[in-house]
């Protein structure tokens, strides 16, 4: 008789304990999944810039690529919109050659090319700074998204719509950084109201793309008439119309 209760005794405390360690295997396995989960969301294995650059066809300058291609991680990560448009180019299949040239006086200090396959180039290494890989990754963008800018119907307002958006989320996400503003020469007279603007716009969380509009024609004009290019028309300025700034900065008014 004793045996057998012994027997049973014996039996119970091996099942929970085979019970005890299930349960210790399972909380081991939702740890270790919720770890992995947590480290693939901070590090993910696949860099999303693969699928955006065109490496076969970009600059072999190694130094210079991985400049490039901390700028772009760095705004896809804190820029929340250009996480969207990044993500719009990569799910379009949308790629780009990265060039670098060194030209000596040379006109432009960076530049999208749309011509098959598309670049996006900087004359020099010196260049290559975020607020100028913003800006034509916003060239990149707004080719690709509004039929006006794709036939080069409205050049100084995409060019101007451009320089003033990568001004605000220069100014918004990376206040620190060393940026030269492209909406304004330092020294036109109208610099400094041009940096209040931005500011209004930014701290300002009821401005509307109607408020918007007529500000950006006026300091437009002052732009223009600094930047002496003939491609450039004043009367396009005049005639603006929002693109790029309400699909990106004033979205939230649709909601």
């Amino acid at each position: 008789m004793k045996t057998k209760l012994f027997r049973d005794i014996g039996y119970l405390v091996f099942i929970l304990l085979a019970l005890s360690s299930c349960v210790n295997e399972m909380d081991m396995v939702e740890d270790e999944q919720e770890l992995e989960t947590g480290i693939s969301r901070s590090y993910p294995a696949d860099t999303w810039t693969k699928y955006l650059i065109n490496y076969e066809g970009s600059t072999q300058d190694k130094y210079a690529l991985a400049k490039v291609e901390n700028c772009l991680e760095y705004l896809y990560r804190f820029i929340p919109d250009i996480q969207y448009v990044v993500d719009h180019l990569i799910t379009r299949g949308l790629k780009v050659r990265i060039k670098v040239s060194n030209v000596p006086g040379g006109s432009n200090e960076s530049w999208y090319n749309p011509s098959y396959p598309p670049e996006i180039g900087f004359n020099g290494e010196i260049n290559i700074t975020m607020g100028r890989v913003l800006h034509e990754l916003l060239h990149m963008f707004s080719f690709n998204t509004y039929d006006s800018y794709r036939q080069e119907l409205d050049l100084a307002c995409e060019e101007y719509e451009i320089r003033v958006l990568t001004d605000l989320y220069m100014r918004r996400y990376f206040r620190s950084y060393s940026h030269k503003y492209q909406g304004m020469h330092s020294l036109n007279h109208d610099y400094n109201s041009y940096i209040a603007w931005l500011d209004e716009i930014i701290n300002d969380s009821d401005y509307s793309v109607d408020n918007f509009v007529p500000k950006f024609k006026e300091f437009g004009v002052s732009w223009i008439l600094d930047l002496k290019d003939a491609k450039m028309h004043l009367v396009d300025v005049l005639g603006y119309k929002p693109l790029l700034v309400r699909t990106l900065w004033f979205y939230k008014e649709k909601k």
